[in-house]
């Protein structure tokens, strides 16, 4: 059974050689890899096609930049296999991780197959919990409704397997315009109209943290479209029986006041954002939200958004110094 894998490459020649040889090495082989160098300007071309060169199962593709949504729609015009999977260039996976989807997939018909993951600094020091060894089955409001659990799965595509089926017949793609939280509004879409998920806890993706992740930059106007992914994914599933949307509203909220705090700390943002990011915090009501400090910190926003401010700096420097 083939899986293709798709993996976006940008400057990434510090940890490429990593990522591309943790895929190169599975204990399960039959593999399409599939490098999306996207307009790099260091030396992570020159490497994608060394390792095309040594190895006839990768594929590399040489565009110009557009942005990580565009690299992977890119790869999924390319993939040819009965599932397709993404790995990020600065990360790494277990050398039986495709191997044990493969076993999951012979024993079960599934849409998507999901594993843990190890969030972690190079260091080795990890940041999330490990669950207890087990294989769950999820329908899709199972999944959706446990998909930001702060312990679970996420909303990260690099630790799933999707049925190709499923994504080409649902013409599903990432949202080129969006640059933060693609992956969150890519993996809902699909979970929306599958039938059966599998999720195996155990870690075999290594998820790794660092000051060149998107995720780490404090503010952006790129990372305001995560804004955009929230809104456009609690739309899509709000029609949807079951669906509990008080995650998403508080992850929406949360976001939003973060990138409002940092925009005003950093001295980033002009008035115009600022009334954007101020009008957003009514967006919700604060009894849908499901974290005591993100209701607080709204109704605090709401009322002074200076006076918060100052709050949110205080306890900014109280945390950095514990």
């Amino acid at each position: 059974m083939l899986f293709s894998i798709i993996i976006p490459v940008y400057n990434a020649e510090k940890y490429l050689a990593k990522c591309l040889d943790s895929v190169k090495n599975q204990t399960y082989g039959d593999l399409e890899i599939i490098l999306v160098n996207d307009g790099s300007t260091d030396r992570s071309g020159l490497i994608c096609d060394e390792y095309c060169r040594n190895d006839d199962r990768f594929i590399v593709i040489h565009k110009e930049n557009g942005g990580v949504s565009s690299a992977r729609n890119m790869g999924l015009k390319k993939a040819t296999g009965q599932y397709i999977g993404f790995v990020d260039p600065d990360d790494w996976i277990e050398p039986n991780m495709f191997e044990r989807l493969y076993q999951l997939l012979a024993d079960n018909q599934v849409d998507i197959l999901i594993c843990g993951y190890f969030k972690e600094s190079f260091n080795s020091t990890f940041h999330n919990k490990i669950m207890e060894q087990s294989i769950i089955k999820l329908d899709r409001k199972k999944a959706l409704n446990s998909i930001l659990d702060p312990n679970g799965f996420k909303g990260f595509t690099c630790n799933k397997l999707f049925s190709s089926e499923l994504i080409r017949r649902n013409n599903i793609s990432f949202d080129e315009e969006i640059h933060f939280c693609e992956d969150l509004l890519f993996c809902c879409q699909a979970f929306l109209i599958s039938k059966n998920i599998i999720y195996d806890t155990t870690p075999y993706y290594h998820y790794i943290i660092h000051d060149g992740n998107v995720s780490q930059s404090q503010f952006s106007l790129k990372k305001m479209t995560s804004l955009i992914a929230l809104e456009n994914t609690i739309n899509i599933l709000g029609e949807e029986d079951g669906i509990t949307l008080n995650k998403f509203k508080n992850y929406y909220e949360h976001m939003n006041i973060s990138l409002l705090m940092n925009g005003i700390k950093e001295k980033k943002i002009n008035k115009d954002i600022r009334e954007k990011l101020k009008g957003n915090l009514f967006r919700y009501k604060v009894k849908d939200l499901t974290n005591n400090f993100v209701k607080l910190s709204c109704i605090l926003s709401r009322i002074n958004i200076n006076l918060y401010y100052v709050i949110w700096r205080n306890l900014k420097s109280i945390s950095a110094r514990s």
